[in-house]
């Protein structure tokens, strides 16, 4: 049967820490047990043995030559015995028990009536003189004294256990009301875990968990916007849709029926474009948090593949557009996104210049940044609505050119995801807009050594 291990920190901080709290007490406990019960032992034998050097200097032994036999006194512990060379005692404080007249001086063990003596000779001229104590008696009092020593340690030992379970507590109960905190909220709620008071080992995971949270907030909005936008946006072209059905199935004579069907298609691919420019713009703000799959990205050549996606449209418009690079330069970001934004720049440039008109797209590097810019000879932009154009859906009012006004809403979610500084100014040079987009440069490093890599200089 396997035991089960708990799960929680507290319980098992504690469990450790008490642990580790008693058997420190325990042996603590037993050393100074042992130390006070030796202690106590010398000291006993320390007494036996003043005891027999006062009765060498102090009793008159000569009086008792004729055996003296004192009164036994029930309070006295100790056994004393005088005897003469020839073994005659002549003095006996206990007559019930008689000590062994022995050779040997110095401590020693005997038995008498079924207890156990200890026993300390010290011979005077012709004289020896006995002490003895009951052994039981005085192992008894040895132990008495030592567990008294260890008394102040059983105290300390309760008030340490009651502080170790106040600091833990203590300590833990930020994560228990962080726990509180998760246990009691509403499935719907992802609001952030204050990390207040949090200890520093817990708060990295918090920390971990509150960005998870902003990660799901950020797309349940980015998803209710796209919702909320799809809804509103395409409730205008499904209705014009809807007439321009109506209007095919009134269609009378071969013309207008043709007619009807040319607008019933640019309906469906207005329409189509929308879903296409609502998808592109939810994704780029699905991915506004996600740098981990960040990559240096190759601006010459990602340009020059924009560049060729929107060539074939500014030559149906006879426009004059040409590609300026640079030096080989680098940023770190997503290539899609850079490509779709970089085409949706271009295709704003086409599309809103007249026939005939230029555009100049031109690569920037230098040590630090990069910087792309967009010019052309078009009407630009009034002063007053430059702040406005990034909004989505929003168009500027009385302009003749058909959109969906979600082309720099989605420059502006992949320009903030690669942390991009777009400016937008009149034009010096052409006249029109002028676009450009500042990045910060990725400096790669080189596949090929360096030409002293490796060598040693001349002896």
């Amino acid at each position: 049967m396997k035991r089960k291990v708990t799960n929680s920190l507290r319980a098992r901080l504690l469990l450790l820490l008490f642990s580790a709290v008693l058997i420190t007490a325990c042996i603590q406990s037993f050393i100074a047990y042992r130390t006070s019960l030796d202690e106590t032992n010398e000291i006993f034998d320390y007494q036996m043995q003043q005891m027999a050097l006062s009765l060498r200097s102090g009793l008159n032994i000569d009086g008792y030559s004729n055996g003296f036999r004192q009164e036994e006194d029930e309070g006295f512990e100790f056994i004393v015995q005088v005897s003469a060379s020839d073994g005659k005692v002549l003095f006996q404080s206990s007559s019930s028990t008689p000590l062994p007249q022995r050779d040997g001086t110095g401590f020693s063990l005997f038995d008498a009536r079924g207890t156990t003596y200890k026993l300390y000779s010290l011979r005077y001229g012709n004289h020896l003189i006995q002490i003895a104590q009951d052994r039981a008696a005085r192992r008894s009092l040895a132990r008495n004294l030592a567990f008294r020593t260890t008394i102040p340690i059983i105290i300390m030992v309760t008030l340490l256990l009651f502080m170790v379970w106040w600091v833990v507590t203590s300590s833990l109960a930020p994560v228990t009301r962080v726990q509180r905190q998760i246990a009691t909220r509403k499935a719907e709620s992802l609001d952030e875990v204050d990390t207040t008071g949090l200890p520093n080992e817990v708060r990295p995971l918090v920390e971990e968990l509150n960005l998870l949270l902003r990660r799901m907030r950020h797309a349940f909005d980015v998803q209710k916007n796209f919702v909320a936008d799809a809804a509103h946006e395409l409730r205008s072209p499904l209705s014009a849709l809807k007439l321009q059905v109506e209007q095919l199935r009134r269609s009378s004579t071969n013309k207008d029926r043709d007619i009807a069907v040319q607008r019933l298609g640019s309906g469906i691919d207005r329409a189509t474009r929308l879903v296409e420019q609502l998808m592109v713009l939810a994704r780029q703000q699905a991915n506004a948090e996600l740098h981990s799959s960040a990559r240096p990205v190759e601006i010459n050549r990602l340009s020059l593949l924009a560049f060729n996606d929107v060539y074939p449209l500014a030559q149906q418009k006879h426009m004059d557009m040409g590609l300026m690079q640079s030096d080989e330069c680098y940023v770190m970001g997503h290539e899609e996104g850079l490509r779709i934004m970089l085409r949706n720049l271009l295709d704003n440039a086409v599309k809103y210049s007249p026939d005939h008109s230029k555009i100049d797209f031109r690569v920037e590097a230098s040590a630090r940044s990069v910087r792309l810019v967009i010019e052309d000879n078009g009407p630009g932009i009034p002063e007053g609505d430059l702040q406005r154009v990034m909004d989505r859906f929003y168009r500027i009012p009385g302009n003749p050119v058909s959109g969906s006004g979600l082309g720099l809403s989605i420059v502006q979610a992949i320009a903030d995801l690669h942390a991009a500084k777009i400016e937008m100014r009149k034009s010096t040079a052409l006249g029109g807009l002028e676009f450009s987009l500042t990045f910060e440069a990725y400096r790669m490093a080189s596949p090929y050594p360096s030409p002293h890599h490796g060598a040693t200089s001349p002896p």
